[in-house]
């Protein structure tokens, strides 16, 4: 079994970047380069994440609209200039501690492994 932490940088975190990694392309007319500094990654992982090759999960978002505000104000301010890439980092962060305290990873993990259907270690 993989603890929680595992199934956030292999499930969760790319899909966060890839969501932030879609607006500033789209949205805010950044290039793949520039999306990729702001974000500190390259700019090939953005072309995945652009074609869903990488961070395809993101429907996991779809159904909270909170943790899609979040990823909006992350791309928003990262498209200001209000974030550089550490404060972006932290920002992932933030999400993804919402995510834990609020029992979303708890539902990817259970689904993941439903021997944990009585696990409450994210949320205690």
């Amino acid at each position: 079994m993989k603890p929680v932490c595992e199934v956030m940088v292999l499930e969760v975190l790319p899909g966060m970047r890839a969501v932030v990694a879609r607006k500033l392309v789209e949205k805010h007319g950044f290039s793949q380069k520039v999306a990729a500094e702001r974000l500190g990654t390259t700019q090939p992982a953005i072309s995945q994440y652009k074609r869903e090759l990488r961070g395809y999960k993101v429907k996991m978002f779809k159904n909270n609209p909170k943790v899609l505000e979040m990823m909006d104000s992350i791309a928003k301010r990262t498209a200001s200039g209000e974030l550089s890439q550490d404060q972006v980092t932290l920002e992932f962060c933030s999400v993804c501690k919402f995510m834990r305290s609020s029992g979303i990873v708890c539902e990817i993990h259970k689904k993941m492994y439903p021997s944990l259907e009585n696990c409450r270690i994210c949320i205690d």
